[in-house]
């Protein structure tokens, strides 16, 4: 089979493209709304420290730019939103008992990024510098804070709080012993129900008792089957559940909605872990947390170098060249310093997360198999790897020729052929490593020529007019590994794509013209960004 026939063949290929389409022309665009505020309030305070006025005239761009983007970034976050709700209708069902509370609080941060963004952008002439520094700060906060409450969501996604993996870096694979298992919180007349024995023989843990219920470590094969029974209408005495209820209570419970028992479990799981906290207690979410920002960052900071550097290519508008050049400054130092804390920094916790918990996913990403041409095996890193994601000499990456096919299945329900993730993502991880490494070296080397004063030769210029683009692409490339790798889960461990999505999919040309629309969308951001922050400039 080959890659991209891999990933196609899991459920809801239309709906998973259509997604794909919609929520990351929505990260491209949303990268600047989480970076230009910061880039805002550095120019802010340069101008406030030394007087230049070149510092506000930047400040003053990038609060335009920053307007743009916000304003087309809140249309398609909107329209990504409703995607969410009409493709992936169970998944939200299932998934609104620990989302709805930061998506709440998502709401007074989308509030707080409109009051001030738009502050910034229309009381620019009536606001004091000391002003400005308070609102683009407040800005920012209101940015980042939406940020951190929308990746704490698509942590527990990646990685439900409670969650424990299938691998051991010193002695491999645990699927014999039923995992991953996933913490759940059993009410304790349900309980009463089960012939626990049976269960434990299935590779059920009882992990103690909560007053309410009892905690168990559930194998998440079990659990997603409940799912896929709950949202399939099937009832107790047809569910996998009769198997384990005691004989004696299925008189009772047999004719019970598989969806009543799971909602039981469902609140009682997340009452007793925190219903304000429970997708916060995500094991990925910190480093997904300074890696989503970073990436804004980042990807801010490259298009703020190239946008200078274009400028000095093509500006007729001789007076303006300081300024060009001290905006040329400004994005390779806040380039250089990003993509560093990116990779070095964000990126490595984010990979130790991974290893600990989306074991399959690294198994994926490291290309741990004999069935491709692996680019780490090539460049002889797979001695190397396991030490950087485990800390240890003695430790060894899961090797994914090793993952059961079937092991996210419980007699062939869900009903998905291949639990493992695509192949495929091995070599849009590495393609991120690479393009990261070569934007990084070429910052240094831009710093390094800006430090001597040496003269900046065409293709040096050219090549930073560029860089916004590979740095959008290394952007894409991680975030397309962070979702492709998560595959065949919608929630891992708990539910998989073919439960999550619509049972009621539109016709595949509905399809296009709504991902014609989001390129649309796009191409009217970029047309206004010419004619409002290129044209101008270039004029003088």
């Amino acid at each position: 089979m080959g890659l991209l026939e891999q990933w196609l063949s899991y459920p809801a290929a239309w709906d998973r493209i259509l997604s794909i389409i919609g929520i990351e022309i929505h990260w491209l665009i949303l990268q600047y709304v989480l970076g230009l505020p910061l880039m805002v309030l550095v120019a802010l305070l340069a101008y406030r420290r030394s007087g230049d006025a070149r510092w506000e005239r930047m400040a003053r761009t990038m609060t335009k730019a920053l307007g743009l983007v916000f304003a087309v970034g809140a249309a398609t976050g909107t329209a990504s939103e409703f995607g969410l709700v009409v493709v992936w209708p169970n998944l939200l069902e299932a998934a609104g008992r620990y989302i709805y509370y930061p998506l709440y609080l998502e709401i007074f941060a989308f509030l707080t990024e409109i009051v001030f963004i738009y502050l910034l952008v229309f009381g620019w002439s009536k606001l004091s510098v000391n002003a400005k520094i308070a609102v683009a700060f407040l800005a920012m906060f209101g940015a980042w804070f939406s940020g951190a409450m929308i990746t704490s969501v698509n942590s527990y996604m990646v990685a439900p709080t409670g969650i424990v993996a299938a691998y051991d870096p010193l002695t491999g694979w645990k699927y014999d012993q039923g995992y991953p298992k996933v913490l759940l919180v059993v009410p304790k007349d349900i309980v009463g129900a089960l012939d626990v024995g049976k269960l434990q023989s299935l590779g059920m843990e009882v992990v103690g008792d909560t007053g309410q219920g009892v905690a168990v470590l559930m194998p998440s094969k079990i659990v997603a089957r409940l799912a896929a029974e709950a949202w399939g209408g099937v009832r107790v005495r047809d569910s996998v559940l009769k198997l384990v209820v005691k004989p004696e209570a299925l008189g009772a419970v047999g004719d019970l909605l598989v969806k009543d028992v799971v909602d039981k479990i469902l609140v009682l799981t997340v009452q007793t872990v925190g219903y304000t906290t429970v997708t916060f207690q995500s094991p990925v979410y910190p480093g997904t947390l300074v890696h989503s920002i970073g990436a804004g960052v980042t990807v801010t900071a490259f298009t703020i170098l190239g946008a200078y550097a274009l400028l000095l290519i093509k500006s007729r508008d001789e007076k303006s060249r300081d300024y060009y050049m001290l905006g040329l400054k400004f994005g390779v130092v806040a380039s250089l310093v990003a993509i560093v804390l990116q990779g070095a920094v964000f990126g490595h916790v984010m990979g130790e997360e991974i290893a600990k918990y989306n074991p399959e996913k690294l198994a994926a990403m490291e290309g741990t198999s004999s069935s491709i041409l692996s680019v780490s095996r090539m460049l002889g890193l797979e001695k190397l790897m396991p030490l950087i994601a485990y800390g240890s000499l003695e430790a060894k990456l899961p090797s994914y020729d090793a993952i059961p096919a079937d092991y996210c299945t419980l007699l062939g329900v869900p009903g998905v052929s291949d639990c493992r993730p695509p192949l495929m993502i091995h070599y849009l991880y590495y393609a991120k490593i690479g393009l990261a490494v070569l934007l990084g070296l070429y910052a240094l080397l831009l710093a390094f020529l800006l430090y001597r004063r040496a003269s900046l030769p065409g293709w040096v210029l050219w090549a930073g007019a560029l860089s916004p683009v590979a740095a959008q692409l290394v952007s894409f490339l991680g975030w397309a590994v962070r979702e492709m790798g998560r595959k065949p889960w919608s929630i891992y461990g708990v539910m998989t794509v073919d439960v999550a999505h619509t049972m009621n999919p539109a016709d595949p040309l509905a399809y296009v013209l709504v991902a014609l629309l989001f390129l649309g969308t796009l191409a009217g951001l970029i047309y206004a960004a010419f004619k409002v922050l290129y044209e101008p400039s270039v004029k003088g």
